[in-house]
């Protein structure tokens, strides 16, 4: 398990010159987020891949200094010493983690007891049993004051519902979804301004054919675009263009 001190969110791809979008997604996981955070709860954000959700996770905490934000991502199967560690590093603390769990615990207790904090942990699904009781274990604790933020795929949101002690515990299960067809014609363009002047029509056929209004694939359009636009200046951009880098290829019939 790792920790992320960056204050900045990143599109996929770092594409240079996106913008955050404020899509009805982004409202509705702000307002969640907003919620679990005025009842100290656990909020448990999911979204198939490429939807959006650590991106928008970032942006909204960016958004929200006053509250300060303990980053984590979660390997597989991490151990609750990892844990331990990684808020050892993410709280700044001096030194190495305590080799005894006790000490560290209560070395992290006492250092999260004020100010009100928030500890996101990125792909949750693939915590193991052993690290969602430590979860358990600091939700339950009085002497942090923690909202805790778990971010899961959708498809293996199974992980996290079987296991009864943490999904008791959380008080708000967030879904984003996708950008609708209307959405995309109108947050694309003000994703990234090169898309600008693409017809309407374009940016549709490319949601239709393969997006689907996932903002990854949504950046890799954009990336594919940009670097068509550099090496052919004068040659018009056409749907089959950008999309034929990004599709597999189909092996010929025997």
């Amino acid at each position: 398990m790792t920790s992320h001190t960056s204050t900045q969110a990143h599109h996929y791809l770092n594409l240079p010159d996106a913008r955050t979008v404020i899509t009805k997604a982004v409202r509705a996981a702000a307002q969640a987020l907003d919620i679990a955070t005025q009842q100290n709860g656990m909020l448990c954000l999911t979204a198939d891949p490429g939807v959006g959700k650590t991106f928008t996770l970032h942006a909204l905490l960016d958004q929200r200094p006053h509250l300060p934000a303990l980053r984590l991502l979660a390997r597989p199967q991490a151990r609750p010493d990892d844990l331990r560690h990684s808020l050892h590093h993410a709280l700044g603390l001096p030194g190495s983690p305590p080799k005894d769990p006790g000490i560290c615990d209560d070395y992290l207790r006492h250092t999260l007891r004020e100010p009100h904090r928030i500890v996101a942990i990125d792909e949750a699904h693939q915590l193991s049993a052993t690290c969602i009781e430590y979860i358990r274990y600091l939700h339950d604790d009085p002497t942090p004051h923690l909202t805790l933020v778990l971010l899961a795929s959708r498809p293996r949101l199974r992980a996290l519902r079987s296991k009864s002690a943490l999904a008791s515990r959380v008080t708000t299960w967030h879904d984003m979804q996708p950008l609708t067809p209307t959405e995309t014609l109108t947050a694309i363009p003000r994703l990234h301004q090169v898309w600008r002047h693409v017809p309407p029509e374009t940016i549709r056929q490319l949601d239709d054919t393969w997006a689907s209004g996932n903002l990854r694939r949504w950046a890799a359009l954009t990336h594919r675009l940009l670097t068509h636009q550099r090496r052919n200046p004068h040659q018009p951009t056409t749907p089959a263009t950008l999309l034929q880098p990004l599709q597999p290829t189909r092996a010929a019939a025997p």
